[in-house]
């Protein structure tokens, strides 16, 4: 088995990881870090975000009212104060740190960021920050959902 085929094969493993509420609640909060990436936040990519949550097969066992809430909250945090939003960011998804779980909130994450069809650079910028902080290699996971 070849290296690209090998990893894959360990991220398609990782990701079918339950997902716990832990993940689900980082995944809402690094969602809404990708929709604040250019700056603002428009009510159309809020609500197409909400209907991804509705629909995906990741959070098909998940109630997915608090999910939407959640992640409208922390939207709210990344109008009002983007800095202090990061920072409360992190602090959340802190306990992923260097563990199989942070892989696939990321991956989460980002499938939600591509569901609109644009994964633009300033979204791609934020994905690589919270891998860094979560001790993945950012290129993998971008490169996995190309």
């Amino acid at each position: 088995m070849g290296l690209i085929a090998s990893l894959k094969a360990g991220i398609e493993k990782i990701k079918n990881i339950f997902i716990t509420d832990e993940i689900a609640t980082a995944s809402m909060i690094m969602a809404a870090w990708v929709t604040a990436a250019d700056g603002e936040i428009k009510e159309s990519e809020i609500e197409e975000t909400e209907n991804f949550i509705k629909e995906a097969d990741e959070f098909k066992d998940l109630d997915k009212k608090p999910l939407t809430k959640l992640y409208r909250k922390w939207c709210d945090k990344f109008i009002k104060d983007p800095e202090d939003a990061v920072v409360h960011a992190l602090m959340e998804i802190h306990p992923l740190k260097d563990k199989p779980e942070g892989i696939s909130a990321l991956h989460v994450a980002v499938k939600i960021a591509r569901s609109d069809g644009d994964f633009c650079e300033a979204e791609q910028k934020v994905v690589t920050r919270a891998c860094h902080y979560l001790g993945v290699d950012a290129e993998k996971i971008k490169n996995y959902h190309e």
